[in-house]
C-alpha cells in the first residue's frame, strides 16, 4: 500500500456539505455512539466526524481528534468552538510514526478510523495503539476509500488488526468505502 499524507488544503474538500449525502456521519455512526461517550477520531483532520461526534456524544462525552497536522487540528479547534462544541472535543497532535495516546489507555469507548489506515507506515503499530486506548469489548470502525484501497489491502488491513487483538464484529455498508467494525478481544 502506498503511504500518503492528506495535504491540509484537501481538508477543506472534505468537508463539502454535499459529501452528507453519501457519507453521513450521523448515518454512519449513530448505531456505535451514546451521550456520555468518550470517542476516539483517528486522522481526524478538519473534523468531518469530530464535529458530529461531539453532537452524538453529548454534554457529558468527549472527542479525541487525533492527526498529525497541526494545520488540520487548528481548523477543526475554529470550526468546533464556532460550532459551540469545543468543550468536547480535545484535539491531540501525533507524530508520523505513533499516535501518542499513552495518557488515554483503556479510556476510549469507540474509535473511528476514516480513510486514514492507507497513509500510515506502519499500520499493525496503529491498531496496536488503538487497541491500547480502547477500553475493553470497545469497538473500532474502520473505513477505507475504495478508490485508494485495494480489496486484497483492505483484506490485509483487516488481517493485521486480527493480529493485534481486534475480531470482526461487523461489515457495515459505508458508500464509496471499505468498511469493517472490529472489537477488541
Amino acid at each position: 500500500m502506498a503511504h500518503r499524507v492528506c495535504p491540509v488544503w484537501i481538508g477543506y474538500l472534505l468537508l463539502v456539505p454535499i459529501r452528507k449525502l453519501w457519507q453521513s456521519p450521523k448515518k454512519i455512526l449513530s448505531a456505535y455512539m451514546h451521550g456520555g461517550m468518550t470517542v476516539l477520531d483517528v486522522g481526524s483532520a478538519m473534523g468531518y466526524f469530530s464535529i458530529p461526534m461531539a453532537r452524538m456524544v453529548g454534554a457529558q462525552g468527549k472527542v479525541v481528534s487525533v492527526d498529525m497536522q497541526a494545520g488540520m487540528l487548528s481548523v477543526l479547534r475554529k470550526r468546533a468552538a464556532k460550532a459551540g462544541l469545543g468543550d468536547r472535543i480535545e484535539t491531540h497532535l501525533c507524530g508520523q510514526n505513533s499516535l501518542q495516546l499513552e495518557n488515554f489507555a483503556e479510556s476510549i469507548d469507540f474509535a473511528l478510523a476514516f480513510a486514514v489506515v492507507h497513509e500510515v507506515p506502519d499500520s499493525r503499530k496503529l491498531f496496536q495503539e488503538i487497541a491500547a486506548a480502547l477500553k475493553p469489548d470497545a469497538r473500532l470502525l474502520v473505513a477505507e476509500p475504495r478508490g485508494h484501497v485495494t480489496d486484497q489491502d483492505f483484506a490485509e488491513t483487516v488481517s493485521l488488526a486480527g493480529q493485534q487483538g481486534f475480531q470482526v464484529a461487523g461489515e457495515p455498508r459505508i458508500s464509496r468505502s471499505h468498511a469493517v467494525l472490529l472489537q477488541k478481544r
